[in-house]
């Protein structure tokens, strides 16, 4: 994996979410990609997996717990889809 090609082998330096406003003041939090430091610390490569309608994002640091929670998506993503279906059974029979 490299940067060239739009993959990345380090994790993210940070979560890009949409935030919608709630009744409740908390907000709505939809991830919706990630980010990396550039190495000379200057800039951010941005990889968004889905653009919100009202066009602010906001990225947060990524913190351990939800660093499982990435790489299992990731992994995911990355499998067939008839690979997915038969994990989904297996965890299910367990």
């Amino acid at each position: 994996m490299s940067e060239q090609d739009g993959t990345y082998s380090k994790r993210p330096d940070y979560i890009a979410y949409n935030v919608q406003p709630s009744r409740d003041g908390k907000g709505h939090w939809n991830r919706v990609g990630a980010a990396w430091t550039h190495k000379d610390g200057k800039g951010y490569e941005v990889d968004l997996e889905s653009l919100p309608l009202s066009g602010r994002v906001t990225l947060r640091e990524m913190r351990d717990e939800r660093m499982q929670g990435y790489q299992e998506q990731q992994t995911q993503a990355a499998q067939p889809e008839h690979d997915r279906v038969h994990d989904d059974d297996r965890q299910r029979s367990r």
